[in-house]
């Protein structure tokens, strides 16, 4: 089955380690999919396009009602520190951040990653529409 267990999920520091893992990612035609730390927290972030692909609208329905429920619970659970947490659900990219804690990042991300990672919930990523005069040029 594809995805992460939580502690398997990468985690990166620093700035010049996320670039150079995407750019990894790129080279070899895969997914980038990590959990990066920042002053402010953690943040998961995913993107498709390296491996010219994109979800398919249902798994991006399920992807975010996922989040909802995982995200709810950490919140709703007493013992755990939590604060508002961003979400930004695309078909071929995402990020939900910060985190207060590595652990909660961890256990998101793993329940993303059963999705997002998962090849038959892809469809061939589809070139940006075509926006009309914006790309002519004289």
């Amino acid at each position: 089955m594809p995805g992460y267990e939580p502690s398997e999920v990468p985690l990166y520091g620093d700035r010049a380690t996320v670039e150079q893992q995407y750019a990894a990612a790129e080279a070899a035609e895969r997914p980038f999919f990590a959990i990066e730390r920042y002053e402010e927290g953690y943040a998961i972030t995913y993107d498709l396009l390296p491996a010219g692909a994109q979800l398919s609208e249902p798994a991006v329905s399920e992807l975010d009602e996922r989040v909802t429920r995982v995200v709810e619970g950490l919140v709703g659970d007493d013992d755990r520190e939590t604060t508002e947490v961003s979400r930004s659900i695309g078909d071929s990219l995402g990020q939900l951040s910060f985190f207060d804690s590595e652990d909660g990042a961890r256990e998101v991300a793993a329940t993303v990653s059963v999705i997002v990672l998962d090849e038959d919930n892809w469809v061939a990523a589809s070139p940006p529409s075509d926006t009309g005069d914006a790309f002519r040029t004289n």
